[in-house]
């Protein structure tokens, strides 16, 4: 009974200790459950997780990059992996450098603030998951990870780990914002970013990943399971230097007649390629221009003057009327049938135009002309210049590869109950009708392209590298939308328009240009939603040079307000600039007769700069210079100062100090800033141009990271 009796003592010993374990099991389980900060047990177990792929680049046609992923990164700490005696005493010795870097790198804190911060987090070891710094660029992270302690260790003994999230950067932003586009993850991305993601994209990889405080992921392995595929880069047919002069072009005519908001399209003939599409909207209060909307691609508005290119070619293939046949415009005035508005043109004050052939319509930009030639033409089958205009394409979209395109309005049939008795003179000088002012490019661009309509391309190419991999070829979307003679015609009656000293309203915006235009201002009321209108739209559309065309442009600027707003005043200096930058840095479009630069033209002013590039430049222009190596014993100089003659340019050798900062003043930016940077420079630019003035005295001692402020005109 005894032995019994003590048996059944510790059996309930026992019972009451596993009782008492198995309690402290289930609280401790209780407690990891409702702690959030507590490391999940799972987390240890390595998971597959996706890896996303770095995305493509967008470049520019030459090369410049328009949109990258740039990787940022956030560091954090896990200060529980010290957790041996050695280790301790050895993060004790190296805290004070430490602490030193990180208030050198990273400010927010003090040195000893730095070694207090850490000391406590190692103490408490709450938390594997302390954060350090946020954003640190590539070329950053490469300096901290040099720091003592995290240069002298491995990732897992050191405890520090970055993470990426990459982000995407526009080095040129805000040129061709609205088309450049964002990428957003979630899908709902815009613009180029958008249209070619499927090939920006990549592919996405697999890696064996474990999970650590704070839903942070570490790599659990060195080794992928699969590889994530970059995406490919998309070279756009945007010219950098275009692109710019378009966009100050447009804002200097949106800034001086206070518009609501411009753009401005440059077509490559032959290919359709968008060289240029600025886009601005100006903020009534403050006067500044920005990009928040692409009005090129999306805003179908009623062309005005523009569409009686349109209105032309409808009434030149019927056949029935000629560009020589004579029209009796009278005083001004005309109302085309009871109940329509009486139409006017410019001259009604002064007595009218009188008899206008059909070709002096279109350059006198009669709107009275216009009409009594469309309803002599098709007022007994309006049906028939409703089909016209449908076989030349302009009712339809263009199908670019962007979303967002507007749809152009265009009666389709007579039987429409918008249709009415005033709708046929209404349409032919640009009413009741509305496209894109890319879709009007594209039209214009057609009769430079003697007939063919070619969509608008964004992208030419693919690349994997530097390699096509991928040629997004040019597209037409009709091959002819006129006749050879209608075509012709219509090429002329715009030369007309634009001819210095004739009778267009456009005779006086390119005098004194080395080119011919052809072309067409335009000038239309400016509708408002729910009917009615307020103000007026100057457009202008048209190619260069009109003898071998190479270019086509259009410009549509809303609202001007101040100034003037006619299509000659407001709309076509804009194209005149472009064409301007686009004939004086293409020589294609140039035609040498006389030989050698110098010979034909005054001798070009040039910058300072690489003696090289400059030697070579003249030279292969045919431009008498000099060089004085006097100074240099003989020896071939690196930089020269440049001094332009009446039958020759004198070149100077500069003496740029290795160590100094160096006088670069009168050089182009890219000298200036290959030698400013090359001394540990950073380089402020104020303006444009050649450098005019310096922050820095030059011979003065540099520092690294200082910076420098240059003035360019």
């Amino acid at each position: 009974m005894k032995n019994s009796s003590h048996i059944a003592t510790r059996a309930w010993v026992l019972f009451a200790l596993f009782a008492l374990f198995g309690s402290a099991i289930l609280l401790r389980i209780v407690q990891i459950q409702l702690n959030p900060d507590h490391e999940d047990m799972s987390a240890m177990l390595p998971q597959v997780r996706t890896i996303e792929p770095e995305r493509g680049r967008i470049l520019s046609a030459d090369g410049h990059l328009l949109a990258a992923s740039v990787p940022r990164f956030d560091l954090h700490w896990d200060p529980t992996v010290i957790n041996t005696q050695e280790e301790r005493a050895a993060f004790v010795q190296a805290l004070p450098a430490l602490g030193e870097a990180l208030a050198t790198e990273f400010g927010q804190r003090s040195p000893q603030a730095w070694r207090t911060f850490l000391l406590e987090a190692h103490r408490t070891g709450r938390s594997r998951y302390v954060p350090i710094a946020r954003n640190i660029a590539w070329d950053r992270r490469q300096d901290v990870e040099s720091f003592p302690w995290i240069g002298d260790r491995s990732r897992n003994s050191s405890g520090f780990m970055f993470s990426e999230k990459p982000r995407r950067d526009k080095p040129f932003s805000p040129l061709a914002n609205r088309t450049i586009g964002l990428h957003r993850p979630d899908g709902n991305s815009v613009g180029i970013e958008a249209a070619y993601n499927e090939a920006l994209s990549g592919q996405a990889g697999e890696r064996l990943m474990r999970r650590i405080h704070g839903n942070y992921w570490i790599p659990a392995t060195d080794d992928f399971i699969r590889a994530p595929e970059p995406g490919l880069d998309v070279r756009t047919t945007i010219d950098l230097r275009t692109q710019d002069v378009a966009t100050d072009a447009l804002r200097a005519q949106i800034t001086r007649h206070a518009a609501e908001w411009g753009c401005a399209v440059v077509l490559e003939v032959a290919t359709g390629n968008i060289v240029a599409i600025a886009n601005l909207v100006r903020d009534p209060q403050t006067g500044q221009c920005s990009e928040s909307y692409n009005h090129a691609i999306g805003t179908a508005v009623e062309p005005g003057s523009t569409f009686k290119l349109a209105s032309m070619m409808a009434l030149l293939e019927s056949g029935r009327i000629t560009f020589q046949d004579t029209l009796e415009t009278g005083h001004g005035a005309y109302t085309p049938a009871a109940g329509c508005s009486r139409m006017t043109d410019t001259s009604f004050p002064d007595g009218g135009y009188g008899p206008l052939r059909l070709e002096e319509v279109f350059e006198h930009s009669s709107n009275v002309g216009t009409a009594m030639a469309v309803q002599r033409v098709f007022a007994d089958d309006p049906q028939a210049w409703l089909d016209a205009l449908t076989e030349i394409g302009l009712g339809e979209p263009l199908g670019i590869a962007l979303s967002g395109e507007g749809t152009p309005t265009l009666h389709a049939s007579t039987t429409e109950k918008s249709w009415s008795a005033c709708s046929l003179t209404s349409m032919s000088i640009g009413y009741e009708v509305a496209m894109t002012p890319l879709q009007t490019a594209a039209f214009y661009n057609a009769i430079a392209a003697d007939g063919r309509l070619i969509r608008p391309r964004f992208a030419d190419a693919l690349l994997d590298g530097g390699t096509v991999v991928e040629v997004i070829p040019s597209e037409a979307i009709r091959e002819r939308i006129a006749s050879r003679p209608t075509i012709e015609a219509l090429k002329s009656m715009m030369e007309r328009v634009c001819a210095p000293g004739g009778h267009g309203t456009a005779e006086d915006v390119f005098r004194d240009r080395p080119y011919r235009v052809a072309g067409k201002t335009g000038t239309a009321r400016a509708s408002i939603p729910g009917g009615g209108y307020k103000g007026h739209r100057a457009s202008f559309a048209g190619y260069f040079p009109a003898d071998n065309p190479a270019y086509t442009i259009a410009v549509v600027v809303q609202r001007p307000s101040e100034a003037g707003y006619y299509g000659g005043i407001v709309a076509a200096p804009v194209f005149r600039a472009i064409a301007d930058h686009l004939y004086g840095t293409r020589p294609e479009l140039t035609e040498m007769e006389r030989g050698p630069l110098a010979e034909s033209l005054r001798l070009p002013v040039s910058m300072n700069g690489s003696a090289t590039v400059l030697t070579s430049l003249y030279a292969e222009l045919g431009v008498p210079f000099t060089l004085d190596t006097a100074g240099t014993l003989g020896h071939f100089p690196s930089h020269v100062a440049a001094i332009t003659g009446e039958e020759v340019v004198q070149l100077t050798p500069r003496s740029i100090e290795e160590e100094a900062i160096p006088d670069v003043r009168g050089m182009s930016l890219r000298d200036a800033l290959r030698l400013l940077e090359q001394r540990g420079l950073r380089v402020d630019i104020q303006g444009r141009g050649t450098v005019r003035r310096q922050s820095l005295p030059p011979g003065s001692e540099p520092r690294s990271g200082q910076t420098i402020l240059l003035e360019l005109s």
